[in-house]
């Protein structure tokens, strides 16, 4: 990948030296103690020794400078110390796998950092520089390391995506120091205080100076940047000129205690500032980042429960090109312990039908005890009903019809009430209650049902069955008016009814109620004797018949009675005499019409034929 020259170095007459350290004798120093303690390979003092014009390996006198060329000088690691790890940062050596990060790891160059979203590390050098990575960033840290005991450290880091804050250590020259390379541009920082913002597109580079001085260059342009300044890079094109950081928001009016969740703060907006970059660390120095967010509005909020403790807010505003300005930094004091319980029960919005309400919560860490609200307005301002509870996880209690608002918080040891919790509501509503039922009616074969409106009710749901405890419901369905039509076959039912609120839920179904359909009365009745038989033939539709013969027209005294299955009989001659018949049609159910129309039968006694008179013979 081509990387455009970006040098940001710091701003001393010393970087002009030529590439030698300068070493001050001490009394007994001669080049060859010298070539042993400093050099790579000891026996190019003579190397030094020619460098600096002397002719001979003598002692030399004490305080005497000596130039040292730095590319003879002894290098050794000098491992970064991890001091501090929050959320997921995951390191990868150069033949290694990734694994987790933490606090107390050292690294000694070839490794990779790669921190997630709302993840942050920071990591100490040897000289004391101290590199804080925040969320979504990749950082290799390519060279770690250390010129003897000269003081002089040298780190080569590559910003691979997101985002670097670094503090570097005011270094010796000439080979200290701190490179940072980008995709867009490599910055060396020596003593100053600096950001650099590698764009998601990964072609645009942006840098901010806060302390020191820097100069910028590319495509043979240099910019100088001093503290409260900042550029911005392209790939491919020179840094733009300086220009001022925007100054920190204002202070006044941010909390400096905070009792309650979430963690709220609120600022004056000014233009010409886009946005703001908001942190929360343990420390005045940030090295422990806790928190960070980017917001486009003059606020900010965090449900996050952090420990109970001292902190400070950093505050800075971003303008239109990205560039984030300088530093407001304000502590303040959490107190937040023992939290408000966690409420499991009633859910936000639930109904009870019979009043009994069970609330439950979960048990925060340190709660002594508990104080729980319920009013019926949410501002808690009238008619509350206050409980005083001890270290328990539940609670039952009886309330009438109405919407109620609860809120609850805990107490300390000394019974302190702490903050609230959030404010929910429940309803007390009973079911709609069973509707009245009135008579089922018949006309023409079709049953009509109908019942009293009940209030609340905005459907009804109608069911039909065999049985009146309705374990096989036949029908079930959902109406708008308290009428309904049915048609049915001949049989008996049972039907029941119940009201339906607007979100379907059930009321208590009314009583069941039985409706008995019986089948037509048969018609067209016909009698005749054959012999000893008397033939009945009838209309009708059934699933069986009974007939009837008696003696007297009110059918009180019946002379026979006989099942058929089919519309008509053969029953045996009754005696000489007057009759009556009737034929009931018996449907599903053993349900019963009304009787035929009666017919009336004369029976008369047989003559023998030997006593008929001669001319009728014939016709025996």
């Amino acid at each position: 990948m081509h990387r455009a020259l970006v040098l940001v170095a710091f701003l001393a007459p010393m970087l002009a030296l030529a590439q030698d350290w300068l070493y001050l004798t001490y009394p007994g120093d001669t080049f060859t103690s010298i070539g042993k303690r400093y050099l790579k390979d000891w026996r190019d003092w003579s190397q030094v020794m020619r460098h600096n014009r002397i002719a001979s390996d003598r002692v030399l006198p004490a305080n005497t400078r000596i130039r040292i060329p730095v590319a003879l000088m002894r290098t050794q690691p000098a491992p970064a110390v991890v001091t501090h790890v929050a959320g997921n940062v995951r390191v990868r050596s150069a033949d290694g796998a990734f694994r987790p990060l933490a606090e107390g790891d050292r690294l000694s160059g070839g490794e990779t950092v790669v921190t997630g979203p709302r993840s942050f590390a920071s990591i100490r050098l040897a000289d004391g520089s101290t590199i804080n990575q925040p969320p979504s960033s990749r950082l290799a840290f390519e060279r770690l390391a250390a010129y003897g005991d000269t003081g002089m450290v040298a780190t080569t880091l590559d910003l691979q995506e997101g985002r670097l804050e670094a503090r570097a250590a005011p270094q010796l020259a000439p080979a200290g120091g701190m490179q940072v390379k980008t995709p867009v541009a490599v910055a060396g920082l020596r003593g100053t205080e600096f950001r650099l913002n590698l764009g998601e597109d990964g072609k645009t580079l942006r840098g901010e100076v806060l302390t020191g001085a820097v100069a910028v260059a590319a495509q043979r342009r240099e910019v100088v940047l001093n503290a409260g300044q900042g550029t911005l890079t392209q790939a491919g094109s020179p840094p733009q000129p300086a220009r001022a950081l925007l100054p920190p928001p204002d202070a006044q009016g941010l909390p400096t205690r905070i009792e309650t969740l979430p963690i709220r703060f609120a600022w004056t907006a000014t233009a010409p500032a886009r946005a703001w970059r908001v942190q929360i660390a343990a420390d005045a120095q940030f090295t422990r980042v806790l928190l960070e967010e980017l917001t486009e509005r003059p606020e900010i909020h965090w449900e996050h429960a952090l420990p109970d403790g001292s902190y400070v807010l950093r505050l800075r505003a971003v303008d239109a090109d990205g560039l984030e300005g300088r530093n407001r930094d304000h502590p303040f004091e959490l107190d937040l312990r023992p939290l408000p319980p966690i409420p499991s029960a009633p859910a936000p919005g639930s109904r009870s039908h019979d009043g009994e309400v069970r609330f439950a919560w979960a048990m925060p860490e340190e709660a002594q005890g508990f104080l729980l609200q319920v009013a019926p307005v949410a501002d808690f301002s009238r008619e509350v009903q206050e409980s005083r509870l001890p270290a328990v996880n539940s609670h039952a209690q009886r309330f009438l019809p109405g919407i109620w608002h609860w809120r609850m918080a805990s107490l300390d040891e000394r019974g302190r009430q702490r903050a609230w919790g959030p404010v929910q509501s429940f309803e007390v509503r009973p079911l709609p209650e069973a509707p009245p039922l009135g008579e089922a009616r018949i006309e023409a074969g079709r049953v009509w049902l109908n019942w009293l409106p009940v209030a609340g009710a905005v459907h009804y749901e109608l069911e039909l069955a065999k049985d009146a405890d309705f374990t096989s419901p036949l029908q079930r369905q959902r109406l708008d008016t308290t009428r309904a039509g049915l048609e049915l076959k001949p049989g008996r039912y049972f039907w029941r009814v119940r009201a339906l609120e607007a979100d379907g839920q059930a009321g208590t179904p009314s009583r069941a109620s039985p409706v008995v359909l019986p089948p037509a009365a048969p018609s067209a009745l016909q009698a005749r004797i054959e012999g000893n038989d008397l033939i009945l033939h009838w209309q009708g539709e059934a699933v069986s018949y009974r007939v009837e013969l008696a003696a007297d027209a009110a059918f009180s005294r019946i002379v026979q009675r006989a099942d058929s299955a089919v519309a008509q009989a053969r029953l045996p001659r009754p005696e000489p005499g007057h009759y009556w018949l009737r034929v009931v049609a018996v449907g599903d159910d053993a349900v019963e019409s009304t009787p035929s129309a009666p017919l009336a039968l004369e029976v008369r006694r047989l003559v023998p034929w030997w006593m008929l008179p001669f001319f009728m013979l014939p016709f025996i």
